[in-house]
């Protein structure tokens, strides 16, 4: 494969990577591009999509939340209404458990527009969501690396 053909591949893997990560990490090898390479281009696709969301939805998050932030001390105290599940997970598994299920679940825009509505500083949130989609990417590539291994008959 020739440099232009493998750097046009990365680019369309990058933006594949950047709305659906299941799915590029087999595209890329599929595209014949060398899977430790194509692993990488989506990690960055995935961490670019936080970054994104962490240095716009911190600003615009504060600006909403100011605007229609109510200040209704009875209703904000009240604890007879049940947790919703979200925030009944985040309170169980935190940072960890938002970084290791968003590559798989509800991808690194809407994942990393969450941890901001938590409350996650947006230089831990990038960090923590930037280290939770590495097993997810290497276990992608390794699993389609060995499928396609097997379904060749081993060679």
């Amino acid at each position: 494969m020739s440099v232009a053909a493998t750097i046009s591949a990365l680019v369309g893997v990058f933006g594949l990577a950047f709305f659906w990560f299941w799915g590029a990490i087999p595209a890329g090898i599929a595209l014949g591009v060398n899977p430790i390479l194509v692993t990488v281009t989506v990690w960055l696709s995935y961490v670019s999509g936080v970054v994104v969301i962490a240095l716009v939805g911190g600003p615009l998050r504060d600006r909403i939340m100011a605007r229609f932030a109510h200040k209704d001390s009875e209703d904000a105290a009240s604890e007879d209404k049940p947790q919703p599940l979200i925030r009944r997970v985040w309170d169980r598994f935190g940072l960890v458990g938002l970084a290791l299920l968003a590559p798989v679940t509800v991808g690194s825009q809407i994942g990393a527009a969450l941890g901001l509505t938590l409350g996650v500083q947006p230089r831990r949130l990038t960090l923590g969501m930037a280290l939770g989609a590495i097993p997810w990417a290497v276990g992608i590539m390794l699993a389609t690396v060995l499928g396609i291994s097997a379904a060749r008959g081993g060679r």
